[in-house]
């Protein structure tokens, strides 16, 4: 038998597969104080139970509680989780200051507050949009048509909603 070389893929074992009788499955520990000898050479067993064997429902039906939440296979990504964060601090700094945050509608959509805040800081914050002119521009960034003037209704959602509380927030 040759050695194999220091570089050379060496495959683990395989893995051993046990089915006890009903006699041995009746006591787990026994059963698995015998087959140890075998299962410690390669690190890993798999036993099959006989094939009549049900597991006992093992939940308390009475007592069993959980919330479902709707989890959308869109939203799986990290850049959602940020963007709920976000949404969910601007909503309890409203709330503290006694106001229900209502998120507005521009062109039948739900204005994405996120989105808006990102693109307005990207343009050098809320003066520097206002000063030149680039609401437009936001909008536009924001897939709504040109020509349209959506960027008056952005600003005017911006300066309700997202100014106060970015004035509001440490700068990070």
């Amino acid at each position: 038998m040759t050695q194999p070389q220091q570089n050379e893929f060496i495959p683990p074992p395989e893995c051993p597969v046990f089915e006890p009788s009903w006699e041995e499955f009746a006591d787990p520990f026994a059963y698995i104080n015998k087959i140890r000898p075998i299962a410690e050479k390669t690190g890993i067993c798999k036993i099959r139970p006989p094939p009549e064997w049900q597991p006992p429902f093992a939940c308390d039906v009475d007592r069993l509680k959980f919330t479902p939440r709707i989890q959308r296979l869109n939203e799986l990504e990290a850049q959602t989780r940020v963007k709920l964060n976000f949404l969910d601090q601007i909503a309890k700094f409203w709330e503290l200051q006694g106001c229900t945050l209502k998120i507005p509608h521009v062109e039948r959509k739900i204005l994405d507050l996120y989105q808006l805040n990102k693109l307005v800081n990207e343009e050098g914050g809320f003066d520097a949009v206002c000063r030149e002119r680039r609401w437009t521009k936001i909008s536009v960034k924001m897939g709504f048509a040109p020509g349209k003037a959506i960027g008056s209704h952005l600003r005017a959602h911006y300066e309700r909603i997202l100014y106060p509380y970015n004035l509001f927030r440490p700068v990070m």
